[in-house]
């Protein structure tokens, strides 16, 4: 098998067929700017991406790849959304594939196949975003005034944070020259420095213009590398500007199985993984806490998942295949600016941060699947107090984001951010710590949770001649 950087050239990427459906929509509905329009190509002779009349395809091929790599597709191969939200504590391992329960169970085998294809369409998805803006700038009639290129090179910053939250640090990022076939091998680059290289794509996003939603992509992108960076006020700034409404959507269609959205059909279809209540003994009490922000069903009463044992608890969050998921937010602003003013020990600022989000019911989701009975949390939620203490403002302020933003991949990042910016023990916040049984919904899988705290990179790119292997596995 070859690594990566040889998976992108196989893709052909400049001249496949273009995912157009899965496109860039705003959500919550008070987002301003005009969306942008992006046409739905088929095959794409090679000799027509050489004009501007390509500029589409390219959109949308880059859109489209992102949204397998994060979001995953109609059951062949879920996306890092739900493979970090099963390694934190969002999501069980109901099915009975090893791979699957490896990262879940937290021992993983750098051969997991699985992980193997994830970690290919992540590179993709990031050599396609920066491949299009590149071919765009190239293309374009004008590029100083190409809003595409701004939302190629955010979805490229959006690639590059989810690595450094989700992966160990020693991630390579090659890159190729389609017309001759030749690869660049990429050295290994620690946590750190991915995350500088998202924050200059974001910054090469801001640098062009765009619609208002593209620019708060941005911005929101840029705020979410520099908290990662411990960075907590530069980070306020950077999402001053976002209005609480905006969201950055890719959107899902019944087109085909690759347009669907991944999570809705892994979860409530496939039943391949699982809502999961205190996962590991410690984890968040996403079931039981009856919080709208999380809602869930058991249908029928005695579900079980793919493996005929878990009990089967399906998400309430993305209602069906067709539905949008949101991969930047004005929430997500509002709760960096928050965690600032924490940060700060402006407590009072804090608090009414938090409140105000809590107190707009416009927030909360409230489209289900078709088939959920079950009475949800009332919205909105009351508003919170002040806990007391500086560790348990932490804890609420996690509690917080990870309620507002599950299932959308922030979830394992901030387990690492708990343990490198606030001083937790791994075995504290990650779910089993300290080799708990492996037990999902009741049902003991056997052995126990183990101590890995990211994704290392799979045994296929030791190929690479400028890799071995992670250079550190450390939260």
């Amino acid at each position: 098998m070859r690594i990566h950087a040889n998976e992108i050239m196989r893709t052909g990427f400049l001249a496949r067929r273009a995912i157009a459906a899965v496109a860039l929509a705003a959500g919550l509905g008070a987002c301003t700017g005009d969306l942008l329009k992006v046409e739905n190509p088929d095959i794409i002779p090679p000799e027509n991406l050489e004009s501007a009349t390509a500029i589409p395809a390219l959109q949308a091929g880059a859109i489209g790849d992102f949204s397998l790599a994060i979001n995953g597709d109609n059951g062949a191969t879920e996306g890092l959304i739900e493979v970090s939200g099963s390694m934190a504590d969002e999501l069980g391992n109901s099915e009975t594939f090893p791979t699957r329960k490896e990262y879940d169970q937290r021992v993983i085998d750098i051969r997991n196949t699985t992980l193997t294809t994830v970690f290919r369409r992540v590179h993709r998805s990031r050599f396609s975003a920066e491949q299009a803006a590149e071919k765009i700038k190239k293309l374009a009639p004008n590029p100083a005034t190409e809003p595409r290129i701004a939302e190629m090179y955010g979805l490229a910053g959006l690639v590059y944070t989810h690595m450094a939250e989700d992966y160990c640090s020693g991630v390579p990022v090659s890159n190729g020259n389609i017309a001759t076939g030749e690869i660049t091998y990429g050295e290994p680059l620690t946590t750190t420095q991915l995350f500088e290289l998202a924050i200059q794509r974001f910054d090469s996003a801001l640098a062009y213009p765009a619609n208002t939603t593209v620019q708060n992509l941005a911005r929101v992108g840029k705020g979410r590398a520099l908290l990662n960076l411990g960075k907590v006020a530069e980070a306020a700034t950077a999402v001053a500007a976002v209005p609480t409404t905006f969201a950055y959507n890719t959107t899902h269609t019944l087109t085909s199985g690759v347009q669907n959205n991944g999570i809705f059909v892994f979860i409530n279809l496939n039943e391949r993984y699982t809502v999961i209540d205190k996962d590991g003994g410690n984890g968040l009490d996403f079931r039981t806490a009856n919080d709208p922000r999380v809602t869930w069903d058991r249908s029928p009463a005695n579900d079980v998942g793919f493996d005929a044992a878990t009990p089967q608890f399906d998400q309430g969050k993305y209602a069906s295949e067709t539905a949008s998921i949101g991969q930047a937010t004005g929430v997500e602003a509002r709760l960096i600016e928050a965690e600032a003013k924490l940060k700060g020990n402006d407590v009072a600022g804090w608090l009414t941060g938090l409140n105000a989000l809590r107190a707009n019911a416009a927030l909360y989701p409230t489209v289900l699947p078709s088939y959920f009975t079950r009475v949800q949390g009332s919205i909105p939620l009351p508003a919170l107090t002040d806990p007391g203490t500086e560790a348990s403002r932490v804890d609420l302020m996690f509690r917080e984001r990870a309620f507002w933003m599950y299932l959308s991949g922030h979830r394992l990042g901030d387990l690492r951010r708990l343990v490198r910016q606030y001083g937790r023990t791994a075995d504290a916040v990650f779910p089993g710590g300290g080799g708990q049984p492996y037990i999902i919904n009741g049902n003991n899988k056997g052995g126990n949770f183990g101590n890995d705290y990211n994704l290392p990179v799979p045994f296929d790119e030791q190929n690479n001649p400028l890799f071995k292997q992670c250079i550190d596995r450390n939260p």
